[in-house]
């Protein structure tokens, strides 16, 4: 029993998890926002995974982070080096 409740916590945090990450995509590419505050919501969000899944900050930047990048690049362009 205690592997069912185990599971279904872990299936609880995976869909609250794609529900935060698709609401900050939608977020990204619908609202009126600057760039800072894009990606304010993106390291929120980021942090309230790692806060669910400690020590998976690999798996945030292999699955997620490009994701969000993606969006913030083709919303307010590239950033350059001298803005880093």
């Amino acid at each position: 029993m205690e592997k069912n409740d185990s599971l279904e916590e872990e299936n609880r945090k995976i869909r609250r998890l794609k529900m935060m990450v698709n609401l900050g995509l939608s977020l990204l590419s619908q609202e009126r926002l600057s760039r800072r505050e894009a990606e304010q919501i993106v390291e929120s969000i980021r942090r309230s995974a790692l806060r669910m899944f400690p020590g998976k900050g690999t798996t945030w930047e292999i699955v997620y982070a490009p994701r969000f990048h993606r969006v913030i690049e083709e919303r307010w362009g590239r950033v350059s080096r001298e803005e880093i």
